[in-house]
Order: C-alpha cells, then structure tokens, then sequence
C-alpha cells in the first residue's frame, strides 16, 4: 500500500481510533519510519515500537532513546509485545474494545507485534515483504487492532531495502548489499574480509568462493549472500543508522 492511499484510509478511519502504533527497525529508525504518519494522526495518540533491538547496537539503541519521540519501545525480535507497552495500551483503556491502528513499512514486524499483542496468530507472517494484502480489523478481547497492508513512502531509501522492508523488485541489490557493506564494520569479518583486502562485494565473492560460469566472480550471488545475512540476524550488531548521522 503506498501512502497516498493509506491516507485516504486513515483519514477515514481517524476518527474511529483510540491510539496507534508506529512499528519501526531499531537497526535504522529513521528510515524505516513513516515520515508523515504522525501528522495524519495528529488528534489521536500514539507510540514508537522499534523492533529487533537484539540485533541492534546497544549504545546506539541508548542514543536514539534520547532523540526519538516519546512514548517509545523496543521490542526483540522473539519476545511477546514487553509489558511496557502493555500497560501503557492498557492505560487508555476505557469501554472496550480499546481500537488501536498499527502501521510501518512492509516486513517491519507489524503484523507479528499485533500477533503478540492478540496472544494468538491473528494476522500473516511471513519473511517477504508485502504478506498482508488488505485493510483487516482484528478482534481479541478488549483489544480491536486495525491491520493495514504495510505502507510504502514515495521514496524508500537503500537502507530499508537492504533490511527487507521495500519488496523485491523496487531496488538494486547490489546497490542495497554495498550499503551494508559501506555501513558494517562487522560485515567485513563476516565475510573474511581482511585488512588488505577491498571492502567490496567482489571481496565477498572470492572470499566465499562465490564463481559463475568461466570462474569469474559472481557479484549477485555476493549481493544476496549479504542481503540473506544481514536480514537472517547473522550479522550482529546490524546498525546501520545512528542519531546524527554518527
């Protein structure tokens, strides 16, 4: 769903909603942000939920608590919904059902907070961008969660792409794997990558032996090694973006 039609929907659907949740990357909550998602809902009270902190970089999950706008959560990748932000949906709870918007980019880990915040697997799962297909209210409880189909902004940066939130299709792999590369120091060891050696994905390519037809290196494949790692939580800490650009 790209923007200019989530917001048609959510114009619509402001005024039915008692809170929202924007789910976001911990390892680049700047780009994997809705960047007007706030202004739309302006009248209606909301929260940051930054999932995969276990694969982010502590100090850098500590500076971005400080600069990010409150409330805000984090949330490993594995774990239920933390009781944070539990008691602070909670909180807002007056006649039920509480009705609560939740939304990010596609593959964020939306639909799989709102399975925790459910206690049941209410709404699909799955490691390609793109798996929830419509507009869903989902009913457990006291807790009404609309479900939308991830939104997508006009112009998604690399760093989404490279972490899986921007469907195949829609960006260079190439392009997105030497963006990793570029911004993981760690990446380099993880494809032995040694100090005399060219940060590159041909260096990636010879050093896990990755050849095509002839013998000559083959920087696809290279470009999806990277890509599979770094979204599979093989590459840790994964930071690739740090407040002010540090």
């Amino acid at each position: 769903m790209h923007m200019q039609r989530a917001e048609m929907v959510l114009r619509d659907a402001r005024h039915h909603l008692d809170l929202w949740l924007e789910v976001a990357d911990a390892r680049a909550p700047q780009s994997s942000r809705l960047p007007r998602l706030r202004h739309l809902l302006a009248e209606v009270e909301g929260a940051l939920v930054l999932t995969h902190v276990d694969q982010a970089d502590r100090e850098a999950v500590l500076a971005w608590q400080e600069v990010l706008p409150e409330p805000c959560f984090f949330v490993n990748a594995r774990q239920t919904a933390p009781n944070a932000l539990r008691r602070w949906i909670m909180n807002h709870m007056g006649r039920p059902p509480l009705r609560i918007f939740v939304a990010g980019l596609p593959n964020v880990g939306k639909s799989t907070l709102i399975n925790r915040l459910a206690g049941a697997r209410v709404a699909p799962v799955g490691a390609r961008a793109g798996v929830t297909r419509a507009e869903t209210w989902v009913r457990r409880g006291d807790l009404a969660i609309l479900d939308l189909p991830g939104i997508m902004p006009r112009q998604p940066g690399i760093v989404a792409a490279a972490l899986g939130l921007v469907p195949e299709g829609q960006y260079d792999p190439m392009e997105a794997a030497m963006a990793v590369l570029d911004r993981l120091p760690g990446a380099a060891d993880r494809f032995g990558i040694d100090v005399d050696q060219e940060v590159s994905l041909a260096s990636v390519a010879a050093n896990q032996h990755l050849v095509g037809k002839g013998g000559s290196l083959n920087l696809e494949r290279a470009a999806a090694k990277v890509l599979q790692d770094l979204r599979s939580g093989r590459i840790v800490p994964a930071q690739l973006e740090w407040p002010d650009g540090q």
